[in-house]
Parts: structure tokens; sequence; C-alpha cells
């Protein structure tokens, strides 16, 4: 089922249908045998969507309710994540060699030398006592969640939490502007993708209008994305010997400074309508929406990477950059870390 709300249900039978939907994917995911790295990501994205559903719906669920959730979904994606940290951590030094050329691969050799060694000791699959644990976690969540209190009928609460959390990416915006630091920008990310998610919950709305948000948030999480791979590859780099780690941490810098350079522009794009303009103007999208018979509004999330200004709808198993139906089409950013 896509992953977004319908308006012929109730903001209550919408957040326990969309989390029975992204729990089912991830325990379908992780029940794959044997549970390789692929089934693990599609899994964690699926608690990444479940978590962007918890955000919005705060207000319905209550802010501790909505925080002890949150919680509990973040503790159970990070059992899954040491795998995955190796692999960005492979595809980023192959993004650097590729960015600077012949003269980068002497200086990365230290570091890739150092994480084959490290990787050799990390199982590429999950292990089945862990894999098992992990899923009973999650049917345990399923069972809180389908039982937690649901404030009204109406999507005024849901949109509520999403103005609440566009307010939140503006002020990660300022800090990371005034101060850029690797915390400061991974929080934004954090937010902007959060933010393409809430977009796509509303999709249903206007299609073309949603469906440019959730480009330009994707792309732009895409640049903080690889702003992030780069700092966690210079915490890796920790252990090597000083004029080793001085010249990565020197290459590093210098891509993660051109990157820094491009990301506040689109960062302030999209931010940069007030947050109770935005909340307003959200919630009168969804009321005039509802009474729209559309032929068929929603945006589907396809495995495809296309993008243009047409009709759209977002996939409950997907987070791929969304699949508009003709128009011009534009290449994707990568969807290694969705």
């Amino acid at each position: 089922m896509p992953y977004r709300f319908k308006f012929d249900e109730s903001v209550k039978a919408g957040f326990r249908r969309i989390v029975r939907e992204q729990l089912e994917i991830a325990v379908a995911q992780l029940s794959s045998d044997p549970a390789t790295d692929l089934a693990i990501h599609e899994s964690r994205k699926a608690l990444k969507r479940l978590r962007a559903l918890i955000r919005c719906c705060a207000p319905a669920l209550g802010t501790k309710a909505a925080r002890q959730h949150n919680a509990a979904i973040r503790d159970i994606a990070r059992r899954m994540s040491s795998r995955r940290d190796f692999d960005v951590a492979h595809q980023t030094l192959a993004q650097l060699e590729a960015h600077f050329g012949a003269d980068a691969v002497p200086i990365l050799q230290p570091l890739k030398a150092h994480l084959a060694t490290r990787g050799a000791n990390t199982s590429e699959t999950l292990a089945i006592a862990d894999r098992d644990e992990i899923v009973l976690m999650l049917q345990r969540q399923v069972k809180r969640l389908a039982k937690a209190q649901v404030k009204g009928r109406g999507y005024d609460h849901a949109i509520a939490g999403i103005e609440a959390h566009y307010r939140k990416g503006q002020n990660a915006l300022k800090a990371a502007l005034a101060q850029p630091t690797d915390d400061a920008l991974h929080e934004l990310r954090k937010s902007v993708q959060t933010h393409w998610r809430h977009m796509a919950l509303l999709s249903r709305a206007w299609p073309d209008e949603f469906a440019a948000r959730v480009t330009a948030a994707r792309e732009l999480s895409q640049l903080l994305g690889d702003d992030h791979d780069i700092a966690m590859l210079k915490a890796m780099a920790g252990g090597l010997k000083k004029a080793e780690r001085a010249a990565i941490y020197s290459l590093c810098e210098t891509r993660q400074a051109e990157i820094r350079a491009a990301y506040s522009s689109r960062a302030r794009r999209l931010y940069a309508e007030p947050a109770p303009a935005f909340g307003r103007r959200m919630a009168a999208i969804w009321n005039a929406g509802r009474r729209i018979k559309p032929m068929d509004a929603g945006i589907d999330i396809q495995a495809a990477s296309t993008a243009g200004p047409s009709a759209i709808v977002l996939d409950a198993t997907s987070d791929e950059a969304p699949q508009l139906a003709a128009k011009t089409l534009a290449t994707s950013v990568s969807q290694r870390r969705a």
C-alpha cells in the first residue's frame, strides 16, 4: 500500500494501517534467509518511515508516548547498523577516489586496508539469533502501537506535527549555518529526511505539489548524507598513524567544504516559508484536496528514479525518488542511504 494518508479514513485508522504495513515490511525483510545487507537496509528504511509517521502524529499520540515509541524503534534499528556502516564507508572511499582521481588512491590506501581488516571480522549477514530477537521486538512494538491512543478523527493533529517538525528543521538549518559542524549538519539531514516523508504522507491531496518538495528534500538529504558519510570515514581513521590520518582528514575536509558550499541554498529554499504559514498552507491543501474527485491522487515511490511534474504515488515498500508519469525525466540522486 502507498505510504500516505487516505481521505476516507480517520487519522487513527490511517496511523494504525501505516504502522502495520511498515512493520510487516521490516519483519518480512529480516525473515529472508539469509538476512543480507540489502534486506537489512530495506528493513531499516521501513523503520525510518515508521518513525516519521510517529513524529507526524505526535500531537495526536501525546508527546511522551510519541517519544517512547520513537526511541524504541530507533534502538531496534541501531542493532542492525554496524554492517551497514562498513558498506557505506567502502562506498565513500570509492567516491572520494573517483572525485579526486589517482592522487587520492595512496592517501586513502591505509584506511582502506584498515577497514578491510575490521570488515573481515564483521559478518555479512545478521546472525539468526539476533535476527529472531529483533523480529520479536518489532512484533511487540506492533502490539504497542496498535493499542496507542490517537486523538481526533480529522488531520489537524497530524498537520500540527508536520508543522512542528518543519520548524525543527528550520532551527537545525540556523544552527548548521551558524556553526557548520559534522553534528549540526547531521541533525539537519535527519530533519530533512523526516520532512520529505511527511510530504509523502500528505501527497494524496496534491501530487505535483508534494512531489516537488519530496524531490527537493531528497536531493538535499543526499548532499548532507555525503557529508555525514565523510565524517564517519574520518572517525574510522582515528586509529591510523598520525601522518596517514592527517592526509586523510585533509582530503575529507576538502570534499566536505565543497559539499557545504552547495547545500545551503537548497536548504534555505526548502525552509523559506515561515512555519505557521507553512502549516496553514498544508492544512488548506489537505482540506481542499478532500473535495476534489481525483483520477488517482497520490504519489508512489517506485524503484525507478525519474522526476518531473506529474501524477505520482509513494509506495509503502520503497524510498526511491518519485516516479512521475510522463513529462521531463531527470537523473535521481543515489539511493544507497534513503
